[in-house]
């Protein structure tokens, strides 16, 4: 049995294509957007 997980770089609440900015590259802190719905993410290590 495969079970296929969602594409992370998708937009969970439209679908579309998530773009991303790095706001700090020494913590690899991540911004990510959706500029149909502007759904915004940000990432960071733990």
């Amino acid at each position: 049995m495969k079970r296929d997980a969602p594409d992370p770089r998708a937009c969970p609440t439209c679908g579309d294509p998530l773009r991303f900015e790095i706001l700090d590259d020494e913590r690899f802190l991540v911004a990510w957007s959706c500029v149909n719905c502007g759904l915004i993410r940000t990432t960071e290590p733990a």
